[in-house]
């Protein structure tokens, strides 16, 4: 048995956490604002407080602060029906126990409960540092809402931590927005390209800031055995308060635990990166999530296009709903630029997606690498035909494939740096190089 406080201004919520503490035996007292809230938890000393969100005067978050600095060792759980990605972050960053939705689902009340009672009665708590977050991430669906609580609680502890998923899941938004919501925002956010030929370098040069290995499935291994070391000095800090040099947050689209049995990942590294590990569903797997995403991606390109957009049609929506998704947001991204450029009206209609879904311009990963592999034979056949043994024909055709790479993407992106850079999925200083700029 426990005592809960409930501050929720909702009487039917309150009715039914009562008829519901009661019949798990627990004890319950209810607040129906912030104020009576913090004067209840004073006087009664509960076990756990559930708190909602919006409640007239002094909001959930402002009171989940209050709570953490002067009862430290309170649990709260923070709740609300109208929640966002960012919100979600919020109360985890902030020292929330836990963050759940209305309407509340009494398995899962039952299993925060016991987990909450028995990590009181383990150990305390203390109070995170408290940064001033951003976010753009989108996306309702309860695997989203999982990777927003681990946002939060990466955004206050600087422990490395590993993000995998499918290639266009948004693993480099996931690393910025930890980056962005914890005390290392005003500091650089520097993207190591571990597939690149200068990742050792990069990492060598490695000071301040949050540095996000992006492929680091990919690293070659004595820039492994390198970033081992860094790790391994920076674990050595023992309980020092000092700040880390640079926090190391890496990502990847492959099973880095299949690579370290087949010998090609440091099967140290992996367990170092992995103490904590973001696991990104593909969008397949999180349909319900399709909406908000192409209502962001209308606005984006309405702001980035100079369009005004409304939204999709039916059968469009439909459409979009139905499809495999291979390459996940990013290609929802790509083919809904396309359908914003075409759109005749204000609303894009399936018309406007044209042949998008169907192995058209917009391919999946696999067909277009099968496309692009067809091409590049094409030319390489013809190329080593003509060279006749010419020793530096390697080297040549390298430097070509290279630079066209960024000529083509800097035209794309109107000779902007930094998108061309994000469009290659390369750093800025990686771009300059092999264009000589």
């Amino acid at each position: 048995m426990a005592e809960i406080l409930v501050v929720d201004d909702d009487q039917s919520i309150a009715v039914a956490f009562e008829r519901f503490l009661r019949h798990e035996g627990h004890e319950f007292t209810l607040a129906s604002n912030a104020e009576d809230g913090l004067r209840l938890v004073e006087e009664r000393h509960p076990s756990l407080v559930f708190m909602d969100v919006r409640m007239p005067g002094v909001d959930g978050l402002q009171a989940l602060a209050m709570l953490r600095q002067r009862f430290p060792e309170v649990y709260v759980v923070i709740m609300t029906a109208h929640g966002t990605s960012q919100t979600s972050i919020d109360a985890m960053r902030a020292g929330a126990f836990e963050y759940v939705t209305k309407p509340l689902d009494l398995e899962e009340l039952r299993a925060v409960i016991a987990h909450a009672l028995s990590a009181r009665a383990a150990s305390g708590r203390s109070a995170p540092d408290v940064a001033q977050p951003r976010v753009a991430l989108v996306g309702d669906s309860p695997s989203m809402k999982e990777v927003y609580k681990m946002i939060g609680l990466l955004a206050a502890n600087e422990v490395p931590a590993l993000v995998v998923g499918e290639r266009g899941t948004g693993k480099e938004l996931v690393v910025a927005t930890i980056h962005d919501n914890s005390v290392r925002r005003e500091q650089g956010f520097t993207t190591v390209d571990c597939a690149g030929a200068d990742a050792e370098s990069e990492i060598a040069g490695l000071t301040a800031g949050t540095a996000h290995l992006a492929a680091v499935h990919a690293l070659p291994r004595a820039a492994q055995a390198r970033l081992v070391r860094l790790l391994r000095d920076d674990a050595g800090r023992g309980g020092s308060r000092e700040p880390r040099p640079v926090r190391i947050l890496a990502s990847t689209d492959q099973d880095l635990g299949a690579a370290v049995e087949a010998g090609t990942f440091s099967l140290e590294l992996y367990e170092l990166l992995s103490v904590i590990t973001v696991r990104l569903r593909p969008l397949r797997e999180r349909r319900e999530d399709i909406p908000p995403l192409v209502g962001h991606f209308i606005q984006r390109f309405n702001d980035e296009l100079n369009r005004g957009i409304s939204g999709v049609d039916d059968a469009a929506l439909r459409a979009l709903a139905e499809y495999a998704w291979p390459g996940n947001a990013a290609e929802l991204g790509h083919v809904l630029k396309r359908a914003s450029i075409l759109a005749r009206g204000d609303v894009i209609t399936a018309a406007d997606l044209g042949d998008s879904l169907s192995g058209g311009r917009v391919l999946g990963r696999q067909g277009a690498e099968s496309a692009l592999a067809r091409a590049t034979r094409t030319a390489l056949h013809e190329r080593l035909l003509d060279a006749g043994g010419d020793p530096s024909l390697y080297h040549e055709i390298v430097s070509v494939v290279e630079t066209s790479l960024v000529d083509e993407a800097l035209a794309i992106t109107k000779g902007n740096q930094v998108k061309a850079a994000e469009l290659l999925g390369v750093n800025r200083a990686t771009l300059r190089k092999k264009a000589d700029l």
